[in-house]
């Protein structure tokens, strides 16, 4: 699938660099036709990218869904610390989809943080960004004062500054959790500051998985919208979003965040019925049956699964204005469909023989020849 979007220069060329200096979103005179941006006739060609900073940015999305987490510093009295620029950057979200993001370490989301039930850490974080930001551990029962509110529990990180926050990792933080600005955050969580945080008991649970993966569900506001119209996974949107492909017969582990400023996901797997384990880290004492899983803002769940069922099976969100990519059709008609992107991708069983955990395309898989005429 190829997005075909009007205007590629002129005006737009201007925009863009015009973006990138102030670090907003790509936007023009009047590119959106509709409420929602989803009928957008500009074209996203932001700058330019080399095709190695677009192989690294696969990299790191490809990293989070297999739960390859950050290496933190090992201080000489056992405390682990972590750093963490915030900075704008150009990022691919799908095709030529190519907009300023703001964002930690040069990825979006950032990096994954896996911790354990006792670690001391600290996190310093630099601001390199044109305004204020701080970090806020969302469902973590820090210290008051490491809790990230500007002008409550901290004075915001000015451009340039640098903030130090410090705890000990409690059995209150176990589970699946999201780091994300607290400051000015509808817009600094739209241009892609969060990231997952996963905490870990000290005795690991008895009944392993065999495949454990994360997914961020993210949401940007591009060509002028001031509605969310871009929606990604682990901040890429269909048809580059990142396959996870699993043996037959494992037994798979999803841990789900949905990091979006404004929007819900309700997230859907075919071919399978899956037990919602852990909402916002919490346990259930009754697990909850289901194919779909509702994610309010910042919420979190873990669901599990045995992949007894051969195929690709689409994994997407059943809002299903979230998985279409803004273009000149918007939603689609009666003589024109629309461009299917945003939170779409499938969870791939195949033989044991066939496991790759690389980079693969959903869109790879989306136009593969054997499909079925």
């Amino acid at each position: 699938m190829v997005l075909a979007l009007g205007f590629t220069g002129g005006w737009i060329s201007k925009i863009i660099s015009d973006k990138v200096k102030t670090g907003g979103n790509i936007s023009g005179p009047n590119p959106i036709t509709d409420t929602d941006g989803d009928r957008l006739y500009a074209s996203l060609d932001g700058p330019f990218l080399p095709r190695q900073e677009i192989n690294a940015q696969d990299r790191a999305s490809n990293a989070v869904l297999h739960g390859q987490a950050m290496e933190p510093k090992l201080l000489p009295d056992g405390t682990r610390e972590f750093d963490l620029t915030a900075s704008a950057f150009t990022w691919q979200l799908y095709n030529t989809a190519r907009v300023t993001v703001w964002g930690y370490n040069h990825q979006v989301p950032g990096p994954l943080i896996r911790l354990k039930v006792g670690d001391r850490v600290l996190f310093v974080v630099k601001n390199e960004l044109p305004q204020a930001t701080t970090i806020h551990w969302h469902g973590l029962a820090v210290p008051n004062e490491e809790d990230g509110v500007p002008g409550i529990t901290q004075k915001p990180i000015p451009p340039g500054g640098q903030f130090t926050y410090r705890f000990t990792v409690t059995t209150q933080m176990i589970g699946t959790h999201l780091y994300h600005t607290h400051f000015n955050e509808s817009f600094q969580m739209d241009q892609g500051l969060h990231g997952i945080l996963f905490v870990e008991p000290v005795k690991p649970p008895k009944h392993m998985n065999d495949v454990e993966a994360f997914y961020e569900m993210a949401s940007f506001k591009v060509g002028g919208s001031d509605q969310e119209n871009v929606f990604t996974l682990n901040g890429k949107a269909f048809p580059e979003a990142d396959v996870l492909t699993v043996p037959l017969g494992a037994r798979v582990l999803l841990h789900l965040v949905n990091a979006s400023a404004e929007d819900e996901h309700v997230m859907h797997l075919h071919g399978y019925t899956f037990r919602i384990i852990t909402l916002d880290g919490n346990p259930l004492d009754h697990p909850i049956s289901a194919n779909t899983v509702n994610l309010a803002p910042s919420q979190t769940a873990d669901v599990e699964f045995t992949a007894n069922n051969l195929g690709s099976w689409m994994f997407h969100c059943h809002i299903l204005d979230h998985i279409i990519n803004p273009g000149p059709q918007g939603e689609g008609d009666d003589t024109t469909p629309a461009n299917m992107g945003g939170l779409m991708t499938y969870i791939h069983v195949v033989t044991k023989g066939d496991v790759k955990t690389g980079y693969l395309a959903a869109g790879e898989l989306y136009s593969d020849p054997t499909c079925r005429p």
